[in-house]
């Protein structure tokens, strides 16, 4: 049976059993696909180096046959190679708390099956990216917040703020500098603003 290759960010790594292991991972299309990893605690070749931990963009190779359990339904996992491991994000605490923030975001709001949320895929790839370069990651997390919620349709009208949704993560620190030029805009109000509208949006979505 031939598998499976698709370019996946891992969402959530879960210890099964003794060695196994339960995957969560985005794919291009913005679906979450879920993945068990026979033996991976135990296996010294297939998935060495950390390759599926959260936040890791990877390719991964899997069996289209579904393997039925109480978690559901889920792939067998093969294989899977580094990307991009945005190494810039491990070296600093709050860069990696900030990535798991955003992956876990995006875990509980995704759905199996998705075909059309491909901007779900390249917004948390961006976020990502920018972040392991980041100096001012208050910017890059509100900004990042405000997108999705957009993406999302669920932007309150107080929080279409033009210089950051106009303006790519990548330029995070324009936006940031459009921001503090504006004063109509308190960052710290707004900050806590959208951190509530987003914490509220996905504890509906889970529930």
């Amino acid at each position: 049976m031939n598998l499976i290759k698709e370019k996946c960010i891992i969402l959530k790594k879960i210890k099964y059993g003794e060695s196994d292991l339960i995957i969560n991972a985005l794919n291009k299309d913005g679906a979450k696909i879920g993945l068990i990893a026979k033996g991976a605690l135990k296996s010294k070749k297939r998935f060495v180096g950390g390759v599926l931990d959260p936040t890791h963009y990877v390719l991964l190779a899997y069996r289209p046959k579904k393997y039925s359990m109480s978690e559901g339904q889920l792939y067998f996992l093969e294989e899977a190679q580094i990307i991009n491991d945005f190494t810039g994000i491990r070296s600093h605490y709050d860069k990696l708390q900030l990535a798991l923030y955003l992956v876990d975001i995006v875990y509980k709001v995704s759905l199996e099956a998705a075909v059309d949320s491909q901007e779900c895929f390249n917004l948390l790839g961006n976020a990502l990216k920018a972040l392991s370069t980041a100096e001012n990651i208050g910017v890059l997390k509100t900004q990042f917040e405000i997108k999705f919620l957009f993406q999302q349709g669920v932007l309150p009208q107080d929080l279409f703020v033009e210089p950051l949704l106009k303006n790519p993560l990548i330029h995070y620190e324009k936006a940031g500098a459009e921001l503090h030029r504006s004063e109509s805009i308190d960052f710290d109000s707004l900050r806590s603003r959208t951190q509530d509208v987003v914490n509220h949006y996905v504890e509906s979505a889970v529930l």
